[in-house]
């Protein structure tokens, strides 16, 4: 990683994540893959009820490495990766006499993770946290970045006052709190005064090579006619509207791709037609690829409260291919409607993509890929410690 214009080093920064870290990278990865090697950093993934670690361990996806309990590797210079090991129980989230059992384990597996490392005043920098307990260890500093508007996706009402309720405590609890949008700001800033704004980015060297000759296109996409309407990211039923798709499919001369995991059931709303494809999760890497043999890109999210707050990583990758961008009116997108194409309803959202595939003006091209390098991460990290350095003493 290049080096940042504000530093922090020589610091020890507990991580605490909200997915591991071989899963789809995310502001998590992005942000302490650049903490690191100026500081040690321990990224501790979610732990796992020992009934889903048994559940898993019998899977025939699951990896010999990914079902190991504890365990601790380092997969960069001072950036090492934790999976939780303790017992804990199931069903945290919906039960407080559950979450109470599990509280003080976690409590203590992460301050013995903590002495492993030799630190006794660490930061914290966390995402999430399973548990409020980890808060009564002894950190010298505690971060609060907040990537997304938690609550909003969890229906089940239990679920969602558990989530509820750490999420106001790291608010109010942290020195700083970071937010990707100005709507998640309303919602945090009346608990904590140190609220700041920190837009997300892109790896605009990787998604810009969607542009490039070189780049070869993936044979499983190559073999679906043109013109291809795509979607690339994870699907999951909160966000990700079905019936816009099902609305773009129903012309039978488009071919709607999507490249990405189905969370939580989606599959079961997305419409079974031959012109929708589904190639199921690809790594990284490959992502350029896919993207460069799109006609079009969408993001057709749903407008509620979890889409009012986000600020999608999919908004800048798209811009850095220079493709067109077919988009539901979520705030995300407002400042960016000279570059895009957004609907503000399903039937606009149908004649948006036919407008996007008319598309002739090269210098649109050259204007997304512009807009891009300015929300790379590296300035997305450089105004986190900006930040740090000016509000923490």
């Amino acid at each position: 990683m290049s080096s940042l214009p504000i530093s922090l080093s020589g610091e020890t920064i507990l991580c605490l994540a909200t997915q591991g870290w071989d899963a789809h990278w995310t502001p998590v990865q992005q942000v302490m893959s650049r903490l690191a090697p100026q500081n040690r950093v321990v990224y501790v993934e979610p732990f796992q009820p020992l009934l889903r670690r048994v559940v898993n361990r019998f899977s025939r996806s699951e990896s010999p490495r990914s079902s190991t309990f504890p365990h601790l590797r380092e997969v960069s210079p001072e950036l090492f990766v934790y999976r939780p090991g303790f017992p804990y129980l199931p069903f945290h989230l919906k039960s407080p006499f559950l979450a109470a059992v599990n509280a003080p384990m976690y409590r203590a597996e992460i301050g013995a993770l903590l002495k492993r490392f030799g630190s006794k005043r660490p930061w914290l920098w966390a995402f999430f946290a399973q548990s409020l307990s980890v808060l009564d260890l002894n950190f010298e500093h505690v971060i609060y970045d907040c990537v997304d508007d938690w609550p909003a996706f969890f229906p089940d009402p239990r679920e969602k006052k558990f989530i509820a309720e750490i999420d106001d405590a790291l608010s109010r609890g942290s020195e700083i709190v970071f937010v990707g949008s100005a709507p998640l700001k309303e919602k945090k800033a009346p608990f904590n005064p140190k609220t700041f704004v920190v837009n997300h980015a892109a790896d605009i060297a990787h998604f810009s090579k969607a542009a490039d000759p070189q780049t070869p296109i993936p044979a499983d996409l190559e073999k679906i006619p043109h013109p291809r309407i795509g979607f690339v990211g994870m699907v999951d039923p909160v966000r990700f509207d079905a019936d816009l798709l099902r609305r773009v499919a129903a012309n039978p001369n488009y071919h709607v791709v999507i490249v990405g995991g189905l969370l939580g059931g989606v599959e079961k709303t997305l419409p079974d037609l031959p012109n929708i494809h589904l190639l199921g999760m690809k790594t990284l890497n490959e992502l350029p690829g896919y993207l460069k043999a799109m006609d079009v890109c969408l993001m057709p999210y749903r407008l509620n409260d979890a889409t009012r707050s986000i600020y999608p990583l999919k908004l800048h990758e798209y811009m850095a291919t220079g493709k067109p961008v077919v988009a539901t009116a979520i705030p995300a997108v407002d400042g960016f409607r000279d570059l895009m194409y957004v609907a503000e309803n399903e039937n606009q959202f149908v004649e948006q993509v036919a407008l996007a595939l008319k598309e002739k003006d090269p210098g649109l091209v050259l204007r997304r890929q512009a807009c891009a390098r300015e929300h790379n991460w590296e300035a997305h990290v450089a105004e986190k410690l900006r930040l740090v350095q000016l509000h923490l003493h």
